[in-house]
């Protein structure tokens, strides 16, 4: 069952000092989590971070897996912006299209990966939640929409099966492969050698 652990912002910021607080706040906890990664992260050390007092911190923020939420929110938000053109795309050039994807989604894993880092630990505590799955779950379903959309009628056996698989390869692949720090050429590199091998197995057109 989902976690009932309070991950929702306290109120909204409308007025522009009130935006500049919870912004600053955001900043400091990015920065944070880059640079010392989850063991670093507590509520204390953003506020200090972030020039506020803690006090501001809890007016927006009931505890700091709220603002790991909202973290994540906002960078799941940046990278599916990147990735949702070619993922919406019409047309039938799969391969082509399936080639775009891979190589974006290795480099969008890339430009973030110190934060992605952080972000894998420090949110154990939010992927049991109603709300950190509804966010998973949306860029997941885009995802699975366009790789069915590529195999509907050519892979020979479960498509559920094989969908599943080709998200778990890729994700787990760039995930590990920018994890190790390698080259933008390298990444490219590799990103292709994927898809040949996808391309080539499902026999994508």
């Amino acid at each position: 069952m989902p976690r009932k652990l309070d991950i929702s912002l306290k109120k909204q910021p409308k007025q522009a000092r009130a935006i500049a607080t919870v912004d600053a706040i955001v900043e400091a906890a990015t920065y944070i989590l880059k640079r010392h990664g989850a063991a670093g992260f507590t509520a204390n050390k953003v506020a200090d971070k972030a020039g506020v007092n803690i006090a501001s911190f809890y007016q927006y923020f009931p505890n700091k897996e709220a603002l790991l939420f909202h973290v994540a929110t906002l960078t799941w938000d940046r990278q599916l912006a990147q990735l949702a053109p070619v993922l919406a795309r019409g047309g039938q050039d799969h391969a082509a299209k399936l080639r775009e994807f891979i190589r974006m989604f290795f480099a969008v894993e890339a430009a973030e990966a110190d934060l992605r880092r952080a972000l894998r630990i420090a949110a154990v505590e939010l992927k049991d939640t109603a709300q950190f799955r509804e966010l998973m779950d949306e860029g997941a379903a885009l995802t699975r929409t366009f790789i069915e959309d590529a195999l509907r009628e050519r892979a020979p056996g479960d498509l559920s099966f094989d969908v599943r698989f080709i998200v778990l390869l890729t994700t787990s692949f760039a995930e590990r492969t920018t994890d190790e720090g390698t080259s933008d050429a390298e990444l490219m590199r590799q990103a292709d050698l994927l898809a040949d091998m996808l391309i080539g197995h499902y026999g994508i057109a």
